[in-house]
Formats: structure tokens, sequence, C-alpha cells
């Protein structure tokens, strides 16, 4: 018997594990523990038939992933942990009293600990927390500003971070000035990347237009995607 030949892909965003094996029809499977796909495929099966089969079905896997990490979290809150999330990744947090210095680790696997003198309450762990959230976005934004300043060719003069209901982004395109959601730390770093990337191209065209997606094609082939993933990943 010919052993199975396993590689992942990545699809609007959501990593995929194939494995090919001797079958006619194509399977896929989402497991409960943590919303991660396998896909079962024919050996022969071509790789952009196979992406075409797949992008059909991301509506139903997105979907099907919520669901999942819905439930994961109500498991977690019933086992009187906390959960939070981290560019795409689910944390659960460990508070660790008698610390001489405060301070907040990641710490693998899917650990986040808050180490403090005394165990904060729920007001101030919450507001210490957004702090944190807040500040892991800000670092993570100067390089990739850079990276893209260069590939763009244009300038921000300013970034700035805040809380928005309705927005991922905006762009002041006469200043200079660019604002970003606080709630982009919580997704995949692929998404952010689109959001800045997104407010960036409003430097070389302020509407939403076709000169201004026709520069999106050419910085950024796969934003669609991106916005898909940003839009439906599984995190309120």
């Amino acid at each position: 018997m010919a052993k199975e030949a396993a590689s992942d892909i990545i699809l609007a965003g959501v990593v995929i594990h194939i494995l090919r094996k001797e079958i006619k029809n194509l399977y896929i499977r989402l497991s409960p523990d943590d919303g991660s796909v396998v896909v079962s495929a024919p050996r022969n099966m071509k790789e952009a038939t196979l992406r075409h089969i797949l992008a059909g079905r991301m509506a139903w896997i997105e979907k099907r992933q919520k669901r999942y990490q819905k439930a994961i979290e109500i498991k977690a809150q019933d086992r009187g942990e906390e959960a939070y999330w981290l560019w795409g990744e689910r944390y659960h947090l460990e508070i660790v009293a008698g610390s001489l210095q405060s301070k907040i680790l990641p710490l693998s696997p899917s650990r986040l600990q808050m180490h403090t003198a005394i165990p904060p309450s729920a007001e101030k762990k919450e507001k210490w927390l957004a702090l944190w959230f807040r500040a892991q976005l800000e670092q993570a934004i100067p390089d990739l500003a850079a990276r893209w300043e260069k590939i763009i060719g244009v300038e921000v003069a300013v970034w700035r971070v805040k809380t928005m209901k309705t927005l991922w982004g905006s762009c002041n395109v006469r200043a200079g000035r660019i604002w970003l959601n606080s709630e982009l730390v919580k997704k995949p770093p692929e998404c952010l990347e689109y959001v800045v990337v997104h407010e960036m191209v409003h430097l070389l065209e302020a509407s939403h237009n076709r000169r201004f997606y026709a520069f999106m094609d050419r910085f950024l082939p796969d934003w669609k995607e991106r916005r898909r993933r940003l839009n439906h990943f599984p995190i309120m």
C-alpha cells in the first residue's frame, strides 16, 4: 500500500493539512479540539482543482471553526479558565501572585501569565491586560510600516492605535496620519498587514475606486483572502 503524502496549504488565511490517498472522493474534517482542518484528497487530484473545491467550502469551514471555538471557550469558562486572543492564537490566563516584578508573559503552549505582587481586582486585571495588548500591537507596527513604506513608496507621518467600533483602520490623507483598531492584535498577523497596506495605499489614492484596488492587487495580490479572513476569523 502506498504511503500517505502530507502537505499544508493556506487558503483564505486558514492552514489546511492535506493527506493524499488512494481514494476517489475528497473528504474534509475539522478537529473539535482546536478547529484545525484536515483534508483527505485523491492522490492524482491537481492542486488547482483541490484549491478550487476548497475555496467553495471556505464559508462552511469558517462557520464550523467559529462554532468549535465558541464551544472551546465555553468549556474553558466552565473550568474557571479565562481565554484571551493574541495574533490569532488563544491563550489561557494564569495569575502568579507574590512576584516582585509585575509583568505579563506569553508562554507556550498557549499560556499567558500575569505576574503581580497580589491578585488584582477584576477591573485592574482587565485594564492591565488591555494596556499590554495595545502595547503588543504598537510594537508590531514600526517594522511592518517601514517595510511597506519602501514597497509602496509613501511615508506615514504618524501611526496611532485606538478603539474603533466600525472600522479596522482609517487614514487622514492630508496629515499622513493612520489609525489602527486596537482589536487587530487579536487577529492573525496577515490581517494586520492587510489593514496596514490598505490604509497606506490611501496615501496614493484617497477613494475606494478602480485605481485604489489596482494598487491593492499590485502590492498585495491576496488582499481579498486576507480581508475575508479578518472579517470571518472566529474572534469577537
